[in-house]
């Protein structure tokens, strides 16, 4: 029998029923955690419905407001309110271009308890994006070369892997769709009792040709 999984998904919201569902609101610099609001972004409901499966627990968290913008204090209260949940991998369709210490540490912290973070990461890898420019987080970005939904392998030293950047929605698509993908078929391992290692193993027999 399959195990259960826990995934954090810190986006913009689902609009289907998930293990937990919250948002983060930011008001005079303090982090609140509040309940969802409708906001016209379908990011998060794509995404979440990639990861969407039998036996996969959704911490949906909204960091999006209704401007479409997020903040690093939005990411930053999103993991701190993770931080005593059961969870087992967290991943995150975004990007910032600036390092935030506290945010470094809270993701450090994750990895030293075991669990697995995965981030989205520009096409050619030049720049620097963090969370995924952090040591031990896993880097996806899209991969036009997948023609289906199995990830392939752009440099394993890196943790830097590849999937198929489209969605079913014409307007959301690129690496947050690759980050996504990559979480379902990691999950779908993880559910049949394989270690991080061993997935990642897996997975870095897929080469692009």
């Amino acid at each position: 029998m399959p195990k259960e999984v826990f995934v954090a998904l810190i986006d913009s919201g689902c609009d289907f029923e998930t293990f937990e569902k919250i948002a983060i609101e930011i008001e005079e610099n303090e982090i609140k955690i509040v309940n969802q609001k409708k906001i016209n972004f379908e990011h998060g409901n794509v995404i979440g419905n990639i990861i969407k499966d039998e036996n996969t627990n959704i911490y949906d968290i909204q960091v999006f407001n209704e401007n479409l913008s997020t903040t690093p204090n939005h990411i930053f209260g999103a993991l701190n309110y993770l931080k005593d949940k059961k969870v087992d991998v967290i991943s995150m369709s975004l990007g910032l271009k600036t390092n935030y210490k506290e945010i470094e540490s809270l993701v450090n912290e994750f990895i030293k308890k075991g669990v697995v973070i995965i981030s989205s990461y520009p096409r050619r890898g030049e720049e620097f994006v963090y969370p995924a420019s952090y040591e031990n987080v896993i880097k996806v970005t899209s991969e036009g070369m997948c023609k289906d939904d199995k990830v392939v392998v752009l440099d394993k030293e890196k943790l830097f892997f590849g999937a198929n950047p489209f969605s079913n929605v014409k307007n959301v698509a690129g690496s947050s769709v690759a980050v996504a993908k990559f979480t379902k078929e990691f999950c779908s391992f993880f559910k049949k009792g394989f270690s991080k290692v061993e997935i990642i193993e897996e997975f870095s027999k897929r080469i692009v040709k």
